[in-house]
């Protein structure tokens, strides 16, 4: 059988409601903010997020789930049928049960812009890689990247039966608050640099024209702001 659109972007809809209320007790919003949804899906998030929520920015790039999703008259409500992650656009909170495959452009797109905070659910291999710290096995560039601009906090997991369709892997609701900006530039050195990550950082840094004693270690074992200080 022939995989549909759905499926191939990776989407898996929340289906159990008790998570769903912990998802927007978690967001913690007020009348005054306005809210960015990665993916409308089904509308249920989105429903629950216009009850608290000035203004909600709903994106979702599938066609027929933006047709579905249009016959929701909520007044607070915008919905946009195109792909947020190219988009500029301005709130005060992220809020998304991210697809799979769109966690770390979803993350390298948010520490490019300036809002408060972002309540996010991810696959929790790809929270613990979040998480990791210099020298694990799971310290990537997203992992750098990501320490250096949020202040990130994992709230809770989430088991495969919550979803429908069903994923192979359980997931983690994340909260990661705002600390600080980053350039494009700085994201693409920062990828850069760790695709030299069993490099001595010294001998990377000194091709880059930069002088900079890191001793023994590696690129895989520098500290977010170091990476982030190296790819400026």
């Amino acid at each position: 059988m022939p995989r549909t659109r759905t499926q191939r972007l990776g989407q898996h809809f929340l289906a159990d409601r008790s998570v769903l209320e912990k998802i927007v007790q978690a967001c913690g919003l007020r009348r005054t903010e306005t809210v960015c949804e990665a993916g409308t899906g089904t509308g249920v998030l989105t429903k629950e997020l216009c009850k608290y929520a000035g203004r909600v920015l709903s994106y979702e790039v599938d066609r027929e789930l933006f047709a579905r999703a249009r016959r929701m008259e909520i007044p607070n409500l915008e919905l946009v049928n195109r792909n947020l992650f190219r988009e500029d656009v301005k709130f005060d909170v992220f809020v998304s049960n991210l697809p799979y495959s769109k966690s770390r452009d979803a993350f390298e797109w948010l520490v490019s812009r300036k809002f408060d905070r972002a309540i996010v659910m991810v696959q929790k291999e790809f929270a613990e890689k979040l998480l990791a710290r210099p020298g694990e096995k799971n310290y990537r560039a997203i992992t750098a990247i990501a320490s250096y601009c949020f202040s990130i906090e994992p709230l809770f997991d989430v088991g495969a039966e919550a979803f429908e369709p069903r994923p192979k892997v359980a997931s983690t609701v994340l909260r990661a608050k705002q600390v600080r900006v980053v350039s494009k530039q700085q994201i693409r050195k920062a990828n850069l640099l760790f695709s030299k990550r069993n490099k001595k950082a010294s001998a990377v840094a000194a091709k880059m024209g930069v002088s900079a004693d890191f001793g023994q270690r590696r690129i895989c074992q520098l500290g977010p702001a170091e990476i982030m200080e190296l790819a400026l």
